[in-house]
């Protein structure tokens, strides 16, 4: 198909309630089609309540969560952690890295024992799931991703590891991400882009102060709320959605490509 067709997606859903709302936003007032939910994180029922309103016009999915990378932030499986100490520290919670998870070697079984579980729990809250992606590019532990596959394969899920491996789905490498005019770099990034499909994620949130606990070993406070609030931003400016009207941008859900 001819033009140029955006997946825009707004991960880590269940986080907080501001990023819920923020999320919200993003898809009411945004060009935002697509959202990511983390089955494990403290306000995934929250997220239930805010977001399941949406549901008509976009598309969930399975961001599967085997990290929790805050300082005063946790969270641990969905599975009772005695049968996955695989994944887990000693304080129940997952590990803050990928790497950190790998090193434990974990079994394939926990791993994909939690990604099942994750996934009933986001459908037990009323989700009804199109895509599975991954937090933190978690496939690339073990051999993670060819359990996923499978699994995605078996419950009629994009995965969208394999869209971008297939070439049905781009993610722009040059592309860093907003800098103080969030909506305008965007619209001229993607004035100078060719024909294709392409994948723009990003963890919309704000500056409040419930943003600003979030912060990883060696960060500063307020560092993760202003990016955050960047990348809501990212998807809902005027200068980003005039550019998509006028320029004909079509808006894909996971479910369209």
């Amino acid at each position: 198909m001819d033009g140029i067709r955006l997946v825009t997606r707004a991960d880590d859903a269940g986080l907080n309630k501001t990023t819920n709302r923020a999320i919200r936003s993003a898809v009411k007032d945004g060009i935002v089609r697509n959202i990511s939910l983390m089955a494990p994180a403290p306000a995934i029922e929250d997220a239930a309540d805010t977001l399941l309103e949406l549901a008509d016009g976009i598309d969930f999915g399975l961001h599967v969560t085997l990290t929790s990378e805050w300082d005063a932030v946790r969270w641990g499986p969905v599975t009772k952690g005695s049968q996955v100490p695989g994944l887990v520290r000693r304080d129940g919670t997952f590990h803050l890295m990928v790497s950190e998870l790998d090193a434990e070697c974990p079994d394939a079984g926990q791993l994909m024992g939690e990604v099942e579980a994750q996934y009933n729990r986001l459908e037990s809250l009323g989700f009804s799931l199109t895509y599975l992606d991954e937090h933190m590019l978690v496939g690339s532990v073990g051999t993670l991703a060819d359990g996923m596959r499978s699994f995605a394969s078996a419950h009629g899920l994009a995965y969208d590891r394999d869209l971008q491996a297939d070439g049905k789905l781009t993610l722009p490498a040059d592309w860093v991400g907003p800098g103080e005019h969030p909506g305008t770099e965007l619209a001229d990034y993607l004035s100078g882009v060719d024909t294709g499909t392409y994948l723009f994620f990003g963890h919309p949130g704000t500056k409040e102060e419930e943003m600003q606990f979030l912060k990883g070993p060696g960060g500063r406070s307020g560092e993760v709320a202003m990016r955050r609030n960047r990348e809501r931003r990212m998807f809902m400016d005027i200068e980003i959605i005039d550019y998509c009207e006028n320029a004909g941008i079509r808006l894909l859900r996971y479910s369209e490509i």
